[in-house]
């Protein structure tokens, strides 16, 4: 990056490449925006209301995030998904997704808004966390059509 880039102009491009290549289906691209220790925070677990999504927890570093999307993957089938919205300032940038999904086991689709909130440092993605109800998810899940 040119060093009279804004940090916000930088993490701009870097969120537009992610969620881009993200939404389109060019993982290894996408991959290739996280830091080596990038910090994955994918919901926190609560025993007994959302611990049957198995793909959510934090981890570390791109083959870990690999790792919990192919959990996801195994369990849901991504139908569409496109960003609505980006908001950036300094290194911060939020992306809201619009997601339609089915669980694989049951057939039964939902529907979601989630945010990635990610930190941008030296033009890689150092933090990502997930924000949204997974109640749908949930309720998929289990099998109960919303």
């Amino acid at each position: 990056m040119n060093i009279n880039v804004s940090t916000t102009e930088q993490t701009r491009a870097v969120a537009n490449t992610w969620f881009d290549a993200l939404t389109n289906g060019r993982y290894e691209e996408a991959l290739a925006c996280l830091d080596p220790n990038v910090e994955w925070i994918n919901y926190k677990v609560l025993p007994g209301y959302n611990d049957a999504m198995p793909w959510i927890g934090t981890v570390r570093g791109p083959a870990a995030v690999v790792a919990s999307l192919q959990v996801f993957t195994g369990v849901c089938s991504v139908e569409k998904e496109e960003l609505v919205k980006l908001a950036v300032d300094g290194e911060e940038a939020a992306g809201v997704i619009h997601e339609f999904s089915r669980v694989k086991a049951t057939g039964v689709p939902f529907e979601i808004e989630f945010i990635q909130w990610l930190t941008v440092r030296n033009g890689k993605i150092v933090r990502w966390k997930s924000y949204t109800d997974p109640s749908p998810i949930l309720k998929a899940i289990k099998g109960d059509a919303a």
